[in-house]
């Protein structure tokens, strides 16, 4: 007797591919992101390798001689050391005569750069960006006895300090350099700074009108801000943080209701601005639509100020927000084609 002998059907191989096919575009991107991940780690042990090593150079007194401080570049005043991880393409390391030491180097792929100021207790590992490894002048750290309304210029990425030059403040802007405010000195060396615009333009503080959570604002401030040093604490500004600023002693968010809204030059219902940069905390709503008008510096027609974490007490549906008048005002939490978010931090 014969036996048959059957094969796969054209159809059951073209299903089998799919399948396959499937699972490759499944599994791809898990892969990749598992091997960065490894590499990004790798290149941070690498970084604290070529710490421990500045050390041991300092000790025997190499590098580049720099009042108070030695200094070494890479690759060549490392030649002889061995480390484990990524490979180094340059970059530098200071090393202070009191043993402080400052970091910036990057791989010789240019995928990742590490970072240390001299105080920095880490060292942190963000995406290489051409010019942007290398160790600021001030090693990543503010000025002391900033007064309020200073302006600060950083990279939240890097959590460096950067020149004024460089520092980009158009709407939308969520990286690199830019400018900041000063508005508090929080007593133990840190600041509480406010960006200059708003990293998205506009967006509903809760689009289910219920103002007991910030839903839409919170996510979109994750999202604005993934790739920003996690110490520096990222959050939305309070109400209560808005009337300090302006010594409003009047405002108090636990009870006040949509009646307590303020002009802040003024900290009354009563507009006191008449011309453009006349206004002593512009800084406070620069870069919104038409301000100039109201005591600003720069306008811009994209958004029309930024929300609070605050909602108005006695309401199921409102919320605190800085609008383009100069002034802190109300509006309904669903609202999400006037108001954007703007950025505070600790550093």
């Amino acid at each position: 007797m014969k036996r048959s002998r059957k094969g796969f059907t054209l159809v059951e191989l073209l299903a089998v591919i799919v399948i396959l096919a499937i699972i490759a575009l499944i599994a791809t991107p898990i892969i990749v992101g598992a091997i960065n991940k490894a590499k990004k780690d790798a290149f941070l042990d690498t970084a604290y390798g070529v710490l421990k090593a500045g050390e041991f150079y300092y000790a025997k007194g190499f590098g580049i001689d720099v009042p108070g401080k030695k200094v070494f570049s890479f690759p060549d005043d490392f030649e002889e050391l061995k480390l484990s991880g990524e490979k180094i393409g340059g970059g530098s390391l200071e090393v202070t005569s009191d043993g402080m030491q400052s970091l910036a180097i990057y791989d010789k792929g240019k995928n990742w750069c590490a970072t240390k100021g001299e105080e920095d207790s880490e060292v942190t590992v963000v995406k290489y960006e051409e010019g942007n490894c290398k160790i600021s002048e001030t090693n990543g750290f503010l000025p002391k006895n900033l007064s309020k309304g200073t302006a600060v210029y950083l990279n939240p990425e890097t959590k460096k300090v950067c020149n004024a030059e460089e520092a980009i403040s158009t709407t939308g802007t969520k990286k690199g350099c830019m400018k900041w405010y000063a508005y508090k000195d929080n007593g133990n060396g840190t600041y509480q700074l406010i960006l200059d615009h708003n990293t998205t333009a506009v967006v509903a503080w809760n689009s289910s009108n219920n103002n007991r959570e910030m839903k839409e604002i919170q996510v979109t401030l994750e999202n604005d801000t993934k790739t920003w040093n996690s110490s520096l604490n990222v959050r939305i500004i309070s109400a209560d943080e808005i009337a300090k600023i302006t010594d409003n002693t009047d405002f108090d968010a636990k009870s006040a209701t949509e009646e307590k809204w303020f002009y802040f030059d003024s900290n009354s219902q009563v507009q006191t601005i008449t011309k453009q940069g006349q206004s002593l905390y512009s800084w406070l709503y620069d870069y919104t639509d038409i301000c100039t008008t109201y005591g600003c510096n720069v306008a811009d027609s994209l958004t029309q100020g930024y929300w609070t974490d605050t909602f108005v007490y006695g309401t199921t549906n409102n919320a605190w927000r800085v609008y383009r008048y100069g002034g802190l005002f109300y509006n309904n939490v669903n609202t999400s084609n006037l108001y954007g978010i703007r950025p505070v931090i600790t550093i």
